[in-house]
């Protein structure tokens, strides 16, 4: 088996200080996150040979409090014939003492046609694997090569798997599969009805969070406006209730996990407490090329997140373990900011950093939270009270990122933000993870204070800053 676990990490000056990002070549998707035996296990995709979506191993790492991780052994390598063309995304389980991933091997033929297999690899010692092969032996009657992505658990005395599927009609959907041994599977039916622009759903998960079934997964649509093919990859939720009986999964509107450039294929994983939490990849599917490229790397993962449930929101927290980062507070007192000014806050240390600060406003007021400002790069998020709208806008030539929006429709007002800034990256919470918004930045200047312009008079309080570094385990 590969072990490239000696690689030394890429010097760069964006490389993330408390975010997982690989050593070297391109990361994307987290996989297999579990608590096993003592330590929090997350292995991702990943190509250690060049930063393009090609040669997808399994890497993985380790952690005791979700802050430090430690690299291991690759677990999976594309050396089989059913994997050969990539270990693409699955999960990992917990049964008789040992480790188990279920994941999907790639096979692509000359022609460019894809097959799919579900695979199984065990360890005992949680870091070699050994294959175990096919136990779903290619995509079933009725379902095209893209059949793929397996999140299985127990329950009952059986096992349930969904995996993301497309039907030979070109629409997408998620099925559910159940065994009783984790080898001879049964699909039961599919829990997703097709829309018509939808063409794929990726990386399907299924959990119960407050005595309601949630489903996270990754809709691909496709359209044509204007002449032009357009598409969107966006990860969401859907809630609802499950009947794993009769494979009804009754559930309400699906809504978008995260509003930034930069969030998808994210998986949950149960901790000791009882917490569901998630991680994600700080990328999307189609990009341009990221400027850590030139370095040797791309991309990273979110830091994790705590759910909940309010309502019919699902609500992402930073996780609490994060405060471990915090070095000295810096406190700024309550300010009013009138109409038509604007206010400097703290002024922010080198590498990563969090602010935290209460906003007292009108719900029709505008103000603008400009996190950089530069030619170089800039970001900053954008309150539309009038229009009821809360907006992303970067700028950034470097990555290619020519001054875009993005944004979503709120009925609330915003009272409290939550900012989380690596060296190439920055995680917005807001009023406590009703909305998030995630995206990397890759600035080339020095750090300076955030500002804050209003339009009309906005009061800001409870304003901390912290900066974030890394301690010994």
């Amino acid at each position: 088996m590969l072990d490239r676990t000696v690689l030394d990490a890429i010097e760069d000056p964006w490389r993330q200080s408390f975010h997982l990002c690989p050593a070297r070549g391109l990361m994307n998707d987290p996989n297999g996150l579990i608590f096993w035996q003592g330590a929090y296990h997350v292995f991702y995709q990943w190509n250690p040979d060049g930063c393009v979506h090609q040669n997808k191993h399994w890497a993985h790492a380790r952690s005791t409090d979700l802050i430090h991780w430690e690299s291991l052994p690759v677990a999976l390598a594309p050396d089989a014939v059913y994997d050969a063309h990539g270990c693409y995304s699955g999960c990992a389980l917990d049964f008789d003492g040992a480790l188990l991933l279920l994941y999907s091997g790639n096979v692509r033929d000359e022609a460019g046609g894809r097959s799919s297999y579900q695979c199984l690899a065990r360890s005992r010692d949680g870091l070699h694997f050994d294959k175990l092969g096919p136990v779903i032996d290619g995509s079933p009657s009725g379902y095209t090569g893209h059949f793929r992505d397996p999140k299985a658990w127990r329950e009952a005395g059986n096992w349930y798997a969904v995996i993301g599927a497309q039907r030979e009609d070109l629409s997408g959907t998620v099925v559910l599969a159940t065994s009783p041994d984790l080898h001879d599977w049964k699909l039961i039916g599919e829990l997703i009805e097709p829309e018509e622009s939808c063409y794929m759903y990726e990386c399907p998960d299924l959990f119960v969070l407050d005595g309601c079934s949630v489903m996270t997964c990754c809709k691909q649509t496709q359209e044509v406006r204007a002449g032009n093919i357009y598409r969107e990859d966006v990860a969401g939720y859907m809630i609802g209730q499950m009947d794993l009986g009769h494979a009804r999964f009754s559930h309400g509107t699906f809504r978008q996990l995260d509003h930034g450039f930069d969030f998808y294929a994210p998986q949950t994983l149960l901790d000791p407490a009882g917490r569901r939490l998630l991680i994600g990849w700080m990328g999307l599917p189609t990009q341009p090329e990221t400027p850590t490229v030139a370095s040797g790397w791309t991309h990273c993962l979110t830091m994790p997140r705590e759910l909940t449930l309010e309502g019919e929101r699902l609500l992402q927290r930073p996780l609490r373990e994060l405060k471990h980062l915090r070095g000295d507070e810096i406190r700024m007192p309550d300010v009013e900011v009138e109409a038509g000014t604007a206010i400097s806050l703290p002024q922010v240390p080198e590498g990563a950093w969090e602010l935290d600060i209460s906003i007292e406003a009108s719900i029709d007021a505008d103000w603008v939270l400009h996190i950089y400002s530069g030619e170089d790069q800039s970001l900053s998020l954008a309150y539309e009270g009038g229009q009821g709208r809360l907006s992303l806008v970067r700028h950034c030539p470097a990555a290619g990122q020519i001054h875009e929006r993005k944004g979503c429709d709120i009925g609330f007002r915003v009272e409290r933000l939550q900012l989380f800034v690596d060296r190439s990256s920055v995680e917005i919470f807001v009023n406590n993870g009703i909305e998030v918004f995630t995206t990397r930045c890759y600035p080339t200047s020095g750090p300076s204070s955030p500002r804050l312009t209003a339009a009309q008079s906005v009061a800001l309080h409870d304003i901390h800053l912290w900066p974030l570094a890394q301690r010994p385990a």
